[in-house]
């Protein structure tokens, strides 16, 4: 299959200072992993199909896109590329982004590991300045990547632009609406899942969907609650427990939601475009 030849603008972006300090600090990291590059095994990406409830974040993030067989996908802030060679063993042709260069060189070459890198294609590129033409995708994914974004008004915007009207965005994004509770989450005695012990203070919030609203339909998933608690289990099955007890008591207490650990933002695009597009 061709790979996906999105225009790129000649001019280099200049950097934010938020921008700038985001790639820094990344590109140290995807530097300090170069060389862990892998083959999925086919039931990483063959596991979704098998799954029809699914009670974690991850799983419905991949279940909420649909089918994405011969679908062009935006995979925004693509880092190493994970997600963008699972979309592409589904089926999808991908344009990974990533303000990280580091990032793009390891996305790519486990594109190459996992026979995908003609369904791929990769930039390292300001997410604010996508080099894609309007209209482009059909879908556009991200997983933990809003909230990094300080700008959300041009986040949303850039994400408007570039999809196909009737197109939809599944972003899984850690959710911090109780700051409160995010700072009680330091006296667990277990490590941190973030590289940044100081994230939780720019975790997604409730207010920051705004600016997406002006522009899409948008529906939200509270995930994670009790299960935030994971971290303190080692058995598989505990863990699945806490993560089903949690589908149902958010379900039925949504005065709860508010406190989860995770959210899934859903976008679309109408198929009546605006002025703003």
């Amino acid at each position: 299959m061709k790979s996906p030849q999105p225009q790129v603008s000649e001019a280099e972006h200049d950097l934010s200072a938020e921008e700038a300090h985001q790639k820094a600090r990344h590109e140290e990291l995807y530097r300090l992993e170069r060389g862990a590059v892998a083959a999925y095994s086919p039931h990483d990406w063959q596991k979704f199909d098998a799954i029809r409830s699914p009670i974690e974040p991850y799983s419905a993030s991949v279940l909420r896109l649909g089918d994405v067989r011969g679908k062009y996908v935006l995979d925004l802030g693509c880092g190493d590329g994970w997600f963008s060679v699972l979309l592409a063993k589904r089926g999808a042709r991908v344009f990974g982004c990533d303000i990280s260069e580091e990032a793009i060189v390891t996305a790519r070459e486990r594109a190459r590991v996992n026979g995908v890198l003609e369904q791929c294609t990769f930039s390292a590129c300001s997410a604010y300045e996508l080099p894609c033409e309007d209209s482009s995708f059909d879908i556009a994914a991200g997983h933990a990547i809003l909230h990094h974004l300080e700008d959300k008004a041009r986040t949303a915007q850039s994400i408007y632009r570039v999809l196909k009207p009737g197109g939809i965005g599944v972003f899984r994004e850690p959710f911090g609406n109780s700051l409160m509770l995010e700072r009680m989450r330091l006296l667990v005695p277990v490590p941190s899942m973030s590289d940044d012990p100081g994230e939780w203070k720019m975790q997604f919030k409730y207010s920051d969907l705004a600016p997406f609203r002006a522009l899409f339909d948008v529906e939200v998933e509270e995930w994670q609650l009790v299960s935030r608690l994971d971290r303190l289990f080692k058995s598989a099955r505990a863990k699945e427990a806490l993560w089903r007890f949690d589908v149902g008591l958010l379900k039925y207490n949504k005065w709860l939601r508010r406190y989860a650990r995770a959210i899934l933002v859903k976008l679309k695009k109408p198929v009546a475009q605006n002025a703003t597009g």
